[in-house]
């Protein structure tokens, strides 16, 4: 049988490992901004797919993307190296996670589903060149 705490919040009987209380969603830890070790590294998922990540993760500062892209080259880059540096802590926060190796799984699949998009976008643009290029031929 698991070890059971007391939710200092509202009383509930929680699994004693646990950071966050399922009940009323109250941190339980001392510190309920630490990061584990093994997680404090860069999140290529937060990076790449910047703001579709952040509102999946409900953290909509990731929105920032859009006005940092008035500022050519630097803004786009700058805020997505922030998120980069910061979306392991924030996606951590975002919600209860069974493991840390269960939180790696998921947010490696972002990379995997910014490197199927880039695929795609990449074929598709081979394929608009081709076609044009063709039309182009055609009509001289």
């Amino acid at each position: 049988m698991e070890e059971t705490k007391v939710c200092q919040f509202c009383g509930a009987e929680i699994n004693s490992d646990a950071k966050k209380c399922k009940f009323c969603g109250e941190w339980v830890t001392e510190d309920s901004n630490s990061l584990p070790k093994e997680l404090r590294h860069f999140n290529w998922g937060a990076f790449l797919l910047n703001w579709i990540w952040g509102i999946m993760h409900k953290k909509y500062i990731t929105l920032l993307y859009f006005p940092a892209c008035l500022i050519p080259i630097i803004g786009p880059i700058g805020v997505s190296v922030w998120f980069g540096l910061m979306g392991n802590k924030w996606a951590w926060q975002s919600k209860e996670w069974e493991s840390p190796a269960k939180f790696n799984e998921v947010q490696q699949n972002w990379v995997r589903i910014w490197l199927i998009l880039f695929i795609l976008g990449l074929i598709f643009a081979i394929k608009a060149f081709l076609f044009f290029a063709i039309i182009g031929s055609v009509e001289s």
